[in-house]
């Protein structure tokens, strides 16, 4: 076989650089994914670029931003208020290099911040469309709202200024309310920020019992910071969380997945604390208001039935009076009648009763005189048969040793 042009290794390599830097001698506008990305201590951006359909990787390629051209990362934060971040989709303008030993990259001139807000919208758009057809959106706003909600679950650093301001707030509110809150960490900024808050939400789901309410927080971060917020799997699990979710993660202008599915979002942790002490303060303006209302109630039945037992403790006793009048009447009424009538019964049989009364005293006088004299013979036997009468007739008592002799 005959040889041509024999090349080293590096001669092939820089004329595949000479020749693709030809071809590509203008930058040209890219679109890819943000799979890696990280800082030298010189201010380089270092990325890892990729390009997937289906969730397949089809292609893969180094960038860089070098310090020079730092502006970029500050334009682009500035517009959509973000940071470059892993994940994220971006239009770079790029110029095509290729190094013998590091092999092909891309050097980043611009990149359109218009197109990544559009592409984070787009993404944002389908997790909430997704969600809405899965029956998700609305699970966690239908719950019911606890109507003292002092057990808190709080999913936060235990570190971040929100979190304190939340407890602050919390302790000094003016009506003297207490609230029971544990804190369960979690990284609420950052790569790790999806994973623990997953993490967090599954403890207190498991403890769902000993709580009335679960607030997510994060205060101080950076708005470039919220593109965790807008994750599918995790809004998700917040969706779908047995208890009402209130989100305070301190943004003002977007919102979030997590906002979307919570059952309430508010800006920062303190609007967060006032929500819960407003609703405190609407049950317990309630339940005075019930108080008061029940009181009133009370005092005018009660007005009500002292004027009837009133009305009806003069009736009875008119009534009383009128009765006790009449059987009085009715008493004297009845005693002359019965007089009236023993008088007459009397003079009707008084004849008859003296006719009575001569029998039966003439009968009482022989019955009287007969027993006379038989007492009279019986009281003269008792005497003659007297021990006295019959020793002075002659007769004697025999005794021996003190006792009579028969």
């Amino acid at each position: 076989m005959e040889r041509g042009m024999v090349l080293s290794l590096s001669e092939l390599l820089e004329i595949i650089g000479e020749t693709l830097e030809a071809c590509f001698a203008a930058p040209l506008w890219v679109v890819a994914e943000i799979a890696d990305l990280r800082f030298d201590q010189t201010g380089h951006c270092y990325l890892e670029l990729v390009e997937k359909q289906n969730q397949e990787l089809r292609a893969r390629v180094r960038g860089t931003i070098w310090a020079s051209f730092s502006s970029v990362l500050s334009s682009f934060s500035a517009v959509t208020g973000r940071t470059l971040a892993k994940g994220m989709e971006i239009l770079a303008l790029v110029r095509v290099r290729f190094h013998p030993v590091y092999g092909l990259s891309l050097d980043i001139r611009d990149i359109d911040p218009q197109y990544s807000l559009g592409a984070m919208m787009r993404h944002k758009k389908e997790v909430l469309s997704r969600l809405a057809q899965e029956g998700y959106l609305e699970r966690n706003r239908s719950l019911p709202f606890p109507p003292v909600p002092q057990r808190l679950a709080v999913l936060s650093s235990p570190h971040a200024a929100g979190f304190g301001d939340f407890l602050a707030h919390l302790q000094e509110n003016p009506y003297g309310f207490r609230f029971q809150v544990e804190l369960f960490p979690a990284f609420v900024q950052g790569e790790e920020a999806e994973l623990t808050l997953l993490s967090a939400l599954e403890a207190v789901r498991r403890r769902a019992k000993d709580f009335d309410v679960l607030v997510i927080l994060r205060g101080g971060g950076a708005q470039s910071d919220l593109h965790w917020f807008d994750s599918y799997t995790l809004g998700k699990a917040v969706a779908t969380f047995p208890l009402p979710v209130l989100v305070g993660i301190g943004h003002q202008r977007d919102e979030t997945v997590l906002d979307a599915v919570a059952y309430h979002s508010l800006k920062t942790p303190t609007a967060v604390a006032d929500f819960l002490i407003e609703r405190m303060r609407a049950f317990d303006e309630l339940v005075f208001g019930t108080y008061l209302t029940l009181k009133g109630t009370v005092e005018h039945l009660l007005h009500d039935q002292k004027i009837t037992l009133t009305m009806l403790s003069a009736h009875l006793e008119r009534r009383s009076r009128n009765a006790l009048k009449d059987v009085q009447e009715m008493t004297t009424k009845l005693r002359w009648r019965t007089e009236e009538c023993v008088r007459r019964i009397i003079e009707k049989n008084s004849d008859a009763l003296w006719g009575i009364w001569q029998k039966l005293g003439g009968a009482l006088k022989a019955t009287f005189s007969a027993h006379t004299a038989s007492l009279e013979h019986i009281t003269q036997a008792v005497a003659l048969l007297d021990p006295y009468n019959t020793l002075r007739r002659g007769y004697t008592l025999t005794l021996k040793q003190g006792k009579i002799v028969k």
